[in-house]
């Protein structure tokens, strides 16, 4: 501005032979214009690049299932597991939740149902051993922040595969872990760990993790 101001006032009092001054005015209102013209263009495209840049940034959040009744191959929740449920749809309602994604256990599925319903999502099913695919559909498939609902030996092992970080095990009795890290585009940040609702049982002693390859003996 200080520069277009200081040639405007040169050029409109020293015009220079054969050079109006009214044509020099119209010159400099034209090059204003455009330098305005400019200007909007740009904070545009740096608001596209920034809006671009936030929709590639989603949070994923890892939970096991809640706590469940035994006694069945495919065991559901137990009351204390459905008062789980109930309290991670309290805890995630405004986490900007767009997709959740489930194993075949009924156990994952009853731990999801109740986020699920409020937040209107038809969870997604995957194999539970199927962890490279699970992988790959969370960190580049839809938008939007994403839950999953998995088992003790398989969350450490989804970490493992996006190289995020290392899980210590989850013990038998222990529901209340929940992992959680952020994707920026398909890159993960470290996890964080940290604890939800009423506290359940210990983590389990500490072993070697599995290799990120393998799929789990038995879902817990």
């Amino acid at each position: 501005m200080i520069t277009t101001s200081v040639i405007f006032g040169t050029l409109f009092s020293n015009p220079g032979p054969g050079i109006h001054s009214d044509t020099l005015f119209r010159t400099c209102l034209v090059g204003e214009s455009r330098l305005h013209l400019m200007r909007i263009v740009l904070v545009f495209l740096l608001f596209c690049h920034f809006a671009v840049a936030q929709q590639s940034v989603r949070t994923i959040f890892l939970v096991r299932h809640a706590e469940k009744t035994s006694g069945s191959a495919d065991p559901g929740l137990s009351p204390a597991g459905v008062k789980r449920a109930d309290c991670l749809a309290n805890a995630l309602k405004d986490a900007g939740i767009k997709n959740i994604y489930v194993t075949e256990a009924k156990r994952t599925q009853q731990t999801a149902d109740p986020l699920a319903k409020r937040l209107n999502i038809k969870p997604t099913m995957m194999k539970a051993a199927d962890s490279a695919n699970l992988v790959r559909n969370f960190l580049y498939a839809g938008n939007g922040n994403t839950l999953v609902v998995g088992h003790g030996d398989t969350l450490p092992v989804i970490v493992a595969r996006i190289k995020a970080g290392t899980v210590a095990p989850i013990g038998e009795n222990e529901y209340d872990r929940l992992i959680m890290f952020s994707t920026i585009e398909g890159s993960p940040t470290p996890i964080v760990t940290m604890h939800y609702c009423e506290a359940s049982g210990p983590a389990a002693p500490s072993t070697k993790p599995m290799a990120p390859g393998k799929a789990p003996a038995k879902k817990h």
